[in-house]
Order: C-alpha cells, then structure tokens, then sequence
C-alpha cells in the first residue's frame, strides 16, 4: 500500500511557488498516494494528475480587516487542517509558502506527525513584524525539516535555526515543460519578460532601457499581471513606444513566448528563487538579469550562460541589451550554455533530493 502525503498551500492559482508544487505533487502520485489541501476553493492554473485528492478549507479569500479576524481565520484553517490530518492519517505533511508553513508546522505537530515546510521567499526581503518574525521562527523550529531554494537563503535562515534542519532544493523543471522547448534558431526580434507586475519585478527598469535603445524593429513582450498593469501601459505611452510593448497578462502557454522570443531580460530587485529566469534559460534563451539575492547568481555564469547586472542600473541593462540585439554568435553561446548549465535543475534529479528528505521521516 502507498503512503500517504499531503502537500498544503494557499491555492494553485499562477506564480512560481504554485507550478513548483503541482510539479512535485504529480511526479509523486507515481509512488505516493497523494493528497493536496488548499486553504481556498479557487479555479486551478495547473493540471493535477487525477489520481490526486484535493481539499478545500475555504470556498474564496476574503481579506482580513482587523487583527482578531486574522487570527480567528488561522484558527479555523488550523482546526480544519487537524481534522483533516486525523481524518486521513498522513505519513508527511510538506507546507508551501509562509503562512501555510506556520499553519502545517503547528497543526502537524498538534498530532505528531512529520512536517516538511518549504520557504519560497528571501528571508531579508519578506519580513513582516518583529513579532511576527519572531513567531515564524520560533514556529518553524519545530519543523522536521526546512526547504529553502538557495544557498544564499540557507546561509541567513541557519543564524536562527539549526543548520541540520535546512536543505537547498532548487526548483525543478518538468520534463513535461521541456518537452515543449524548441531549437533557438530563427526567431523573431523578441526581448520577453515574465513576471508578476509589480515594483520589486521592477519591469519600469526594462521599459525605460527598452524605450532608449530605440530599435525600430524589436518588440518587448510583457506576460505576467499585476498591481502596476495600467502605471506600466500608460509609460509606454508617455515614453512612445506602446505599439512596440505587449502585455498579454497572465497565460497557461508560456513556453510558446520563451519559443518564440530571441532575449530573455530579468530585472528584479529581490527573488526568492528565479523559476522565470530558469525556465527560460532552460529553453536556450539568450537571457540578462539583475544580480540580486538570491538566485540569478547560482544559475547563470556571467559572460557565459548569460549576463548579470547591477540592480536598477538601465545604463548596464542597455549595454547588454545591446550587445546581444548586434551580436548573434554571443546570443548562440548563451543559448547553448544557459541549457547546459540548467541541465542540473530538471525533475529527475531534483525529485531524488525531496525523496530523500521525505523518506528520512517515514
């Protein structure tokens, strides 16, 4: 008989955190009865093998108003995850995401049952409270295991907790996914970009040093949605290049824009871990990015598999920019070396890394 896991996260809606977990949750259902709670009932952006059980302890998100109805919230998820761990007896719980993890980590050990929680974000840049964090950490100690993406993040989450606990498990990518990728040879004059839309993505950066290499024949392709859509539209007016920029918001098919796409720009001051950044390095796109913590520094080799840059520096960003819309042979080394170097990070291999963590509990 199968053992049974449970994998726990707020909803499967689009972002990096949530495609990593439908990833795992399906490459375990070959060897594990697997079980998926998610703490809201919203529609699914990525396809669940259907041997998967999935719970729902909310019908939709509301927000929370004050302090109390907060923490009368997490006590509702709290009892409905122990009624649901009681209920189905699980081998491993394996929490996604921060506030899932504190809920995972204090309901599984409520039953004394083993706890996974995996950390998505860069531990310097997604600090609440003092309170709060100190919660977090003091809560997150009792974990039985710590999963962080980076070596980076391992190195600052240690200075609070035993180093014995925290592994580095990068994010996969699906042999699925690559299956899709096509030779990086004609392609269209395409600068892509992928990302949630908001400052810290900082595609403003991106915008202006677009706007300024003025490249009559060169498009910037924006997928992703968010907060600053419109502020971002409206720039490209005012900078008069809107009929050079699309926004085509969210989007299931992303890899036909990685296909299609001749330079991969990345400018985000902060990163948990780059999935964008990987994914499109993995389908052999030419690709520049921010140096920033943490990620891009362990994936691309600069002036090998890519370009890394100054944060915020648009002067570097058109420079290099530059250098791969006027030089193909550099384009055709990155692409062949961002697939190579990216060879590491695909499923097989990364799997073997959460097997072992898992079964050190069973």
């Amino acid at each position: 008989m199968k053992k049974k896991i449970v994998f726990v996260i707020t909803s499967l809606n689009s972002g990096g955190a949530e495609r990593v977990l439908a990833n795992l949750v399906n490459t375990f259902s070959i060897d594990f009865e697997v079980h998926l709670i998610l703490l809201y009932n919203e529609p699914l952006f990525y396809k669940l093998d259907q041997t998967v059980t999935i719970h729902y302890l909310k019908a939709n998100y509301t927000p929370s108003k004050t302090i109390f109805h907060a923490l009368a919230l997490n006590i509702y998820f709290i009892r409905k995850l122990i009624k649901i761990f009681r209920l189905n007896k699980y081998a491993v719980v394996i929490g996604f995401t921060k506030s899932v993890n504190v809920l995972s980590v204090i309901s599984a050990k409520y039953l004394s049952v083993p706890c996974i929680i995996s950390e998505r974000n860069n531990p310097l840049v997604s600090l609440v409270n003092p309170i709060w964090n100190f919660l977090q950490y003091f809560i997150y100690s009792f974990s039985d295991a710590l999963v962080v993406q980076t070596n980076f993040n391992k190195e600052n989450y240690q200075k609070k907790l035993n180093s014995d606990i925290i592994a580095v498990i990068p994010n996969p990518i699906s042999e699925d996914f690559l299956s899709l990728r096509k030779f990086y040879g004609e392609r269209a004059n395409v600068i892509l970009t992928v990302g949630r839309l908001d400052k810290n993505k900082n595609q403003r950066l991106l915008i202006e040093a677009f706007a300024n290499l003025n490249v009559g024949n060169w498009k910037l392709i924006i997928v992703g949605d968010g907060v600053l859509r419109n502020d971002y539209i409206g720039l490209t007016a005012s900078l008069g290049i809107a009929d050079k920029v699309e926004f085509v918001g969210n989007v299931s098919n992303v890899w036909d824009y990685y296909n299609q796409a001749k330079i991969f720009a990345f400018t985000s001051n902060s990163e948990g871990f780059p999935n964008a950044l990987l994914e499109a390095m993995s389908f052999g796109l030419p690709c520049i990015s921010t140096d920033c913590d943490s990620g891009p520094a362990e994936i691309i080799i600069n002036d090998e598999s890519g370009y890394l840059i100054e944060i915020n520096n648009r002067m570097q960003l058109e420079d290099r920019l530059s250098q791969l819309i006027n030089n193909q042979a550099i384009c055709d080394k990155f692409s062949q070396n961002a697939i190579s170097t990216t060879q590491k990070f695909n499923m097989f291999e990364l799997r073997k890394l959460w097997e072992v963590e898992i079964q050190k509990l069973l």
